[in-house]
């Protein structure tokens, strides 16, 4: 890794860069907030911002600071749950498709594949923002 830094001279219009290959340096891993829009479709959402808003008596710019750390604290945690919900929906749905259909079969069969299509589209909602870059 390395860093690039400008470093000021008065005597000229063009300013000259210090470029260091030290690898002692350490990215903070501190990235842009950006919203997600498969947030939307999770039915804890609208609760942990109210619950995240609420916490606090402090001014605006605080509140805010305090809801994008509570989002991505959020978000991660229900990301990998969701990955772990989709594998185990298809394998309840591969199990039922095995069993004798009657009707309360049926009616497991169609619940699994909603909620399964829906882990889906979140998954597919996550990975259409990144390709486009359509951050709200």
């Amino acid at each position: 890794m390395g860093s690039i830094q400008h470093l000021p001279y008065s005597t000229s219009d063009h300013y000259p860069l210090l470029i260091s290959t030290d690898s002692a340096i350490i990215f903070s891993g501190n990235r842009i907030f950006h919203f997600e829009a498969w947030w939307t479709m999770e039915e804890s959402f609208e609760g942990v911002i109210r619950e995240v808003w609420e916490s606090s008596l402090e001014p605006l710019i605080e509140k805010l600071k305090n809801l994008q750390i509570g989002l991505k604290k959020w978000a991660s945690v229900n990301k990998s749950k969701n990955g772990d919900l989709k594998k185990r929906l298809t394998k309840e749905l591969e199990a039922l498709l095995m069993e004798e259909r009657d009707d309360e079969t049926m009616a497991k069969i169609i619940d699994t594949k909603i909620h399964l299509n829906m882990e889906i589209e979140k998954y597919e909602v996550y990975w259409e923002q990144r390709a486009r870059a359509n951050w709200l």
